[in-house]
């Protein structure tokens, strides 16, 4: 099996996963939110629910962006591109994920660097260390920086199957 294919059986297979944990974080938000809307309505206001709402929402947005990366589905701006037509343009989105890549490695290594400074603390109401929650950082630039890879990878086999 050749590099090439490798990456994308696990990118395709990490975007699968990711997509999964997703909607269990989102529907761990809904739950809670509405768990502490009741104890608050009828009870006593919980005082982890707010926390655990975050942690999730951090958690599926760095996990959600790898999903919409794959998928191409971030805003971009695309009129450069638009100018060029046949390999020139095809040059220039290799480019623009070469530059992503770029981007996730640099991101993926100072997100380590932060979780390492942060780890130490515990959270406010859970009392869970906190590197758990800055995890989200290098894990969710470094599913992106795979997901970009392929796209790479991709993008020169579309060039060579036109060729």
């Amino acid at each position: 099996m050749s590099v090439a294919k490798a990456i994308k059986k696990i990118s395709d297979s990490i975007d699968k996963i990711g997509c999964w944990l997703v909607i269990l974080f989102m529907a761990g938000m809904v739950l809670f939110t509405s768990v502490q809307i009741i104890a608050r309505v009828f009870f006593q206001a919980l005082p982890w629910s707010e926390e655990v709402v975050r942690y999730l929402l951090v958690w599926s947005t760095f996990i959600g962006a790898g999903c919409v990366y794959k998928r191409g589905g971030h805003i971009s701006v695309t009129f450069v591109q638009d100018m060029f037509k046949g390999n020139s343009k095809k040059f220039l989105q290799s480019l623009v994920h070469i530059f992503c890549a770029a981007f996730f490695a640099i991101a993926f290594y100072f997100g380590i660097k932060y979780m390492g400074k942060q780890g130490g603390q515990l959270s406010a109401a859970l009392r869970i260390p906190m590197n758990l929650m800055y995890m989200a950082i290098p894990i969710g630039c470094g599913v992106m920086f795979l997901h970009a890879v392929n796209a790479i990878f991709e993008s020169f086999e579309r060039k060579e199957a036109e060729a």
